[in-house]
């Protein structure tokens, strides 16, 4: 009995090790109308490189705000997500950083098969302010997630 929770602590001990705790993170802005048909993750360091994104995807999403919202760069930047062409969305779950290594875990929404008269094309995006410190390469995770047909 010992041994086993012996065992069990170094286990959640080195899992934990190995695992940072979560940057700050918040979703600035999300939408279904981006105009990429590619998927693919961008990281926006500066106020210069974020305006010109802002800008450009106010051309397909008129819903956007004239202006994009203040970031302090020094201390935060912007990963801007977007799904590409696919059905009915995409949230961010979570970030973590692992080594380095800041993941952004990602859901895509989808409707099930008998619903196809009710999906629409569109061009899902979300922009995520998170910590500029505390990692140097990102990578992205995804799953599908199935929505009702409402």
């Amino acid at each position: 009995m010992i041994r086993t929770l012996a065992i069990c602590f170094f286990f959640l001990l080195s899992v934990f090790r190995f695992t940072d705790s979560g940057p700050e993170w918040k979703v600035l802005v999300s939408g279904k109308n981006s105009g990429c048909m590619e998927k693919k993750a961008v990281i926006l360091h500066d106020e210069k490189e974020f305006v010109r994104a802002w800008m450009a995807l106010r051309k397909t999403d008129f819903s956007l705000a004239e202006k994009p919202p203040k970031v302090n760069f020094r201390e935060k930047l912007i990963i801007a997500c977007f799904a590409g062409t696919q059905t009915n969305g995409l949230e961010a779950d979570s970030l973590f950083v692992t080594k380095g290594c800041l993941t952004v875990c990602m859901s895509r929404l989808s409707i099930p098969a008998h619903c196809h008269n009710a999906a629409l094309l569109v061009t899902p995006f979300v922009f995520i302010e998170t910590d500029r410190v505390g990692w140097n390469v990102m990578k992205e995770q995804d799953r599908v997630r199935i929505r009702d047909c409402n």
